[in-house]
């Protein structure tokens, strides 16, 4: 029964709606098909080969934001793994004499042979993963272009294993049947779908937002790429195996730019961020695409005949690939996300109206963890210095917060502020001095294991997760400061932190829809559901007016006397530096040129000459 409660949380029970709905939506387009003989049965089982091809690709792309050029490289594997062991056993001497004895006596059905493919997909996509999961934006596409050239080269040079620039023909048709076609679709849905829920799929969606942002939360962001692209692997190596029954024949040329192409039109079509845009774009570029070949056929018919009695019709090539690229460049100027863009279905109007009330419902324990702060915590720095190579932007800032103080850091534009903060937290790493978190040497830690271990932090440019709601940019950090929750006990802590920065009633609205003041909570509120002994805030008032800066300044202070951390902020509003913090660091040129109470700084005629000039702070 705990097990059952834990399971459904918002995001669960969307992904369950989504993942019906897009199953329901692939079946009526199915049963319309062949109620009024729209279609081949080889055309509609083509139409859900292409939905699991454009999940597996959504999987990885649609959550670390990183449009894959290589997956096609694990729909051939899949492919020709699958082929080794259904082709009949009288053609593989003939085709593949160089294989071993076992394979060569085999012939297993398909929907058995599906397995090795599986596992060789995923064998090798955790081989590359390595590779992926440490490069990002251009350097990681041209790297999966990198794997779709070495897998073609493969297919090509392995002949003992693919029959090389020969193709593997006589593949068992039969052997690919609705029962196992239906099957898969349904098992990858359910499975795309899943994964999109789980914290996996959160930490890839929080990498793809803010990559910064998730790791000053605690989210190791290697792991999610790693684990993504290896996943996504193995769907496209099942996807693989049924294509090639669909065709009956597999050769290089078929796993290569044109198959490549035609994934990528699908995937950027319907929205390659959801999971639903992948299944619709595959479902209209399916139809386009058989209308556009047959359209091709007409038009090549016509070649070198008079039309209209004015001109003749000159041959016809590569028209399909170029109505592709007419659409691309309309969706692109039309909907630059897709046509699904990254919602789901689940978020749709009719489909919150149908399942809004089951979904969203609010739940029956809500409170934000009553956790407390050590009286006996304290973050220090040492003479803490950062050069960029002759260039020194800080030079031996000595600074200390303990538990239960809010300490100000000022100073005029370039003083090195947020080359502070940056460096504390992991950001940077120091080039002089030191940084202690509990006495222990934190210098050299990264932003993961800071964040993890007692530091959050806000930026000076806002950075929530614009196309995750508001609760879970709050469960991203709830899960990595207590992963052993359950998924509804992280939401309802999560929704308690919501609750307590006046965020409940945009609880489940997308960040990017925010206003600035609330995107500005909902930076602490992530921070604070680390439950860190220290929070570092980088200019937290900047925008807001001063009715938005009264308020943050009395919230500030209610969290600092209720859970007694302490707080490092940044900020240019002096007022409110001066009503706010216990003691006050001034930085100048990257020296630290004042400290002390903010009586004894305001008053402090080097600090006057260099920051708050001869009016003094009203």
């Amino acid at each position: 029964m705990t097990f059952v409660k834990g399971l459904w949380d918002t995001r669960s029970k969307e992904c369950l709606v989504s993942a019906i709905l897009v199953l329901a939506l692939s079946g009526c387009l199915l049963v319309l098909a062949s109620w009024f003989d729209l279609a081949s049965k080889r055309l509609l089982m083509l139409g859900c080969i292409n939905i699991i091809a454009a999940l597996g690709l959504g999987l990885f792309s649609g959550m670390t934001g990183i449009l894959s050029l290589g997956h096609i490289m694990f729909f051939g594997i899949g492919a020709y793994v699958s082929a080794w062991f259904t082709l009949p056993r009288a053609m593989k001497p003939i085709l593949l004499p160089k294989m071993p004895g076992f394979i060569l006596e085999t012939q297993w059905p398909l929907y058995t042979a599906v397995i090795p493919a599986i596992i060789v997909t995923l064998l090798l996509g955790a081989l590359t993963g390595l590779v992926m999961r440490r490069l990002r934006e251009t350097s990681a596409v041209i790297a999966s272009f990198g794997f779709l050239i070495i897998g073609y080269l493969l297919f090509i040079g392995l002949k003992p294993l693919t029959n090389g620039k020969q193709s593997l023909y006589g593949l068992p048709l039969r052997e690919l049947n609705w029962p196992l076609v239906l099957t898969a679709l349904v098992v990858v849905v359910g499975f795309a779908f899943w994964v999109k829920s789980s914290r996996l799929g959160r930490m890839g969606e929080a990498f793809r937002e803010e990559e910064g942002a998730a790791r000053a939360i605690g989210i190791e962001s290697n792991n999610a790429i790693f684990w993504l692209w290896v996943l996504s692997a193995g769907i496209m190596g099942l996807g693989g195996a049924l294509f090639a029954h669909a065709i009956g024949v597999v050769s290089p040329t078929a796993f290569y730019l044109d198959k490549t192409f035609a994934l990528l039109v699908i995937v950027i079509v319907g929205g390659y961020r959801s999971l639903t845009g992948c299944a619709v774009g595959a479902i209209i570029i399916t139809i386009i695409e058989e209308l556009l070949k047959h359209t091709e056929s007409s038009l090549s018919a016509l070649s070198g005949q008079t039309i209209f009695g004015l001109f003749k019709m000159p041959p016809v090539f590569g028209f399909t690939a170029i109505c592709f690229s007419l659409i691309i460049l309309l969706v692109f100027y039309l909907r630059p996300d897709g046509i699904v863009g990254y919602r789901e279905m689940a978020t749709f109007g009719w489909a919150k109206r149908l399942f809004g009330r089951w979904v969203y419902r609010t739940p029956q324990n809500v409170n934000a963890t009553d956790y407390q702060v050590a009286s006996e915590a304290e973050l220090k720095t040492q003479d803490l210095g950062k050069s960029y190579g002759a260039f020194r932007a800080m030079s031996k800032v000595n600074l200390n917060v303990k538990a239960g103080e809010i300490v100000g850091l000022i100073g005029p534009n370039g003083a090195g502020k947020s080359t502070f903060i940056n460096t504390i937290t992991g950001a940077l790493f120091a080039t002089d001095g030191k940084i202690l978190l509990q006495n222990d040497d934190a210098t050299l830690w990264s932003s993961v294991k800071l964040a993890r271990d007692g530091l959050g932090r806000t930026f000076q440019n806002i950075r929530v997760f614009s196309a995750l709601s508001v609760l879970e940019n709050i469960i991203a950090a709830v899960n990595v400061k207590h992963p052993e929750l359950t998924r509804i006990e992280a939401q309802a802590i999560a929704w308690g932190w919501a609750r307590r920065l006046s965020l409940e009633n945009f609880i489940h609205e997308q960040a990017e829809n925010l206003s600035y003041g609330d995107r500005r909570r909902l930076e602490i509120a992530r921070a604070l559901a680390l439950e860190p002994k220290f929070l570092l805030l980088d200019e937290p008032a900047a925008g807001m007016n001063p009715a938005e800066t009264q308020a943050l300044t009395a919230l500030l202070r209610e969290i600092v006397d209720q859970i007694g951390c302490g707080i490092i902020i940044v900020e240019h509003d002096l007022p409110m530096v001066m009503k706010l913090c216990d003691r006050i660091v001034v930085l100048n040129k990257g020296d630290q040129i004042a400290s002390g109470t903010p009586q004894k700084v305001a008053n402090d005629p080097v600090v006057i000459e260099a920051y708050i000039g001869d009016e003094g702070v009203v």
